[in-house]
């Protein structure tokens, strides 16, 4: 396992430097007319030896089954089983194509056996799945749970922000957006979407992330955020940073957020947090010193830069270029 890791690895680096891969099957696509249903997925997700807990999607029509999101790195993708017996089966199949660093990859699921059972409405795996990038793991889980839920409309707590901070080619707003609504209730995070805003004078802005600045987003332009968003470099996932793009901020008086929560055929929002900003004068550095420094594990996820195994560190310097570079710990 740890030589397909291995693997991986490189084939991510190769990406920073090569054309895309692209795939030409065809993607599976759920029946028209049937809404999905909102199912919350439990599972170990045996490569980080870490539980994990998310939302996924299920159409059922007859006896076809269709999910959606059982990638946590391609969570558009959809795969299709048979449910017979109450048992469900998945073969093999093609989940389409996700970015890593700009480039395109082909995704597939590998395959997997759910046992349904209706009274409860949950698909449990044991042995759980895993997706493959060319036959090199990607995702990899066992004791798998889809278990079903009717997620009802709910106001989601005002959210925070807790720092602005500034360097010489841009600026990061730092988040705290609870997933919980203003009873202390847990909501949904594949519900849960934040709006970012600022003011000039008496004038208040949508802060809009445009494909233009944010190189490594996939849609042209973006202003209401999926709180489980993150292009893993300018925008983490949560809010929790936020890479801020603006030639005028030395007129912005103020930054802020607000939370809304689609539930219940209902779209909530909270107030908005309002974070008054000070310029802040910036040295002059030189371009070529490093603004930024994150570290990427073997599945293109940000970790902690003292983690052990094969990473990936990136460089953002001061003069906007970006460079990667594996680091073996």
């Amino acid at each position: 396992m740890l030589m397909k890791k291995i693997t991986f690895l490189m084939i991510g680096l190769a990406a920073l430097l090569s054309q895309p891969v692209v795939n030409a099957q065809e993607v599976v696509t759920p029946p028209e007319g049937i809404a999905p249903a909102m199912y919350v997925f439990t599972g170990h997700d045996t490569y980080v030896n870490r539980d994990k807990t998310f939302e996924v999607q299920i159409v059922m029509d007859n006896d076809q089954v269709y999910i959606q999101g059982l990638s946590e790195y391609y969570t558009a993708g959809w795969v299709k089983g048979t449910l017979a017996d109450a048992v469900l089966t998945i073969p093999s199949m093609y989940m389409g194509t996700f970015n890593f660093w700009g480039d395109d990859y082909p995704l597939d699921f590998d395959g997997a056996t759910f046992t349904y059972d209706e009274d409860a409405n949950t698909f449990t795996a044991p042995d759980g799945y895993t997706t493959s990038v060319e036959g090199e793991v990607l995702d990899e889980f066992n004791n798998v749970v889809l278990t079903g839920a009717v997620a009802e409309a709910a106001t989601p707590a005002t959210p925070e922000i807790t720092a602005f901070t500034s360097d010489d080619y841009g600026y990061y707003v730092t988040m705290n957006i609870p997933v919980q609504d203003v009873d202390g209730n847990d909501l949904y995070a594949s519900l849960l979407s934040y709006v970012m805003y600022y003011q000039k004078g008496d004038q208040v802005y949508t802060y809009e992330l445009t494909q233009d600045k944010y190189e490594f987003q996939e849609v042209e332009s973006m202003t209401e955020v999926p709180y489980n968003y993150t292009d893993n470099y300018d925008v983490d996932e949560g809010g929790k940073q936020v890479y801020i793009y603006a030639d005028d901020i030395d007129e912005w008086t103020a930054f802020g957020v607000k939370s809304i929560y689609r539930a219940g055929g209902e779209a909530n929002e909270s107030p908005i947090f309002w974070f008054p900003l000070t310029t802040v004068g910036i040295s002059d550095i030189n371009a070529t010193q490093v603004a930024d420094t994150r570290y990427l594990d073997l599945q293109g996820r940000m970790v902690d830069g003292n983690a052990s195994g094969l990473l990936i560190k990136v460089e953002r310097m001061h003069d906007g270029t970006v460079r990667a570079t594996k680091v073996v710990r």
